[in-house]
């Protein structure tokens, strides 16, 4: 996979989600919710008219839980992607769910793998060998993140620097009632300054996950 491989198995996900007449509403609801328990973490601004600012999306679905009896109906589940923070090349969003049956919200945490790797020279352009999985860990900020209607996904990528020469992304996807990770994916080395040579053997990104179809991922 190329360095930029990522990014156009990511952007055949994207979709844009429906206007809906209660989605202000959610969002400002969503908003009370998250406040409490993120306001160390997001920054949280508010329009000129006091409203949610920044890139707040809604989206609304039903689904069948395995198990379910056949009679019942379908869940239903409300997701509000929330404005966190920005940089100069990156945002981040939180996403929490609302459970449209029973009520109540939820904040939402996505796996990542946690790589091992060390850097073979000063330019952080080579690795001494690939990088190995030493675990998991679940985070609640997604980086340049989108929500795709038609395959329930969610997308995250995320720049390490302005040029975007080393980055992490990965896909999460709704499963039996919540996002489940599907893959993962970095590339850990820096372009070489000025006339500095990259290894052309060097592979030019790192796959630490993936069980998503080839079709959809590769």
């Amino acid at each position: 996979m190329t360095r930029r491989g990522l990014v156009p198995a990511l952007a055949a996900l994207l979709a844009a989600a429906p206007a809906h007449a209660d989605d202000s509403a959610d969002i400002v609801a969503a908003r009370k919710f998250a406040e409490p328990v993120m306001s160390g973490q997001c920054d949280f601004e508010n329009d000129a008219d006091g409203r949610p600012g920044g890139y707040n999306n809604v989206f609304r679905f039903a689904f069948r839980a395995r198990g379910q009896d056949q009679d019942s109906p379908d869940l239903k589940r409300t997701l509000v992607q929330l404005a966190c923070s920005s940089g100069a090349y990156n945002y981040n969003s939180i996403y929490v769910m609302r459970d449209d049956d029973a009520g109540g919200w939820t904040l939402l945490a996505f796996a990542e793998p946690v790589a091992d790797y060390d850097y073979a020279d000063e330019n952080f352009s080579k690795l001494k060998a690939p990088p190995k999985v030493s675990g998991y860990v679940t985070v609640t900020e997604l980086t340049n993140s989108e929500y795709a209607a038609e395959t329930r996904t969610i997308t995250a990528f995320a720049k390490w620097r302005g040029i975007g020469d080393a980055w992490s992304g990965g896909v999460w996807q709704f499963d039996n009632g919540v996002f489940v990770l599907r893959k993962y994916e970095i590339d850990p080395t820096y372009q070489p300054p000025g006339d500095a040579e990259q290894d052309p053997e060097a592979p030019e990104s790192y796959v630490l996950f993936d069980t998503l179809p080839r079709d959809a991922g590769q």
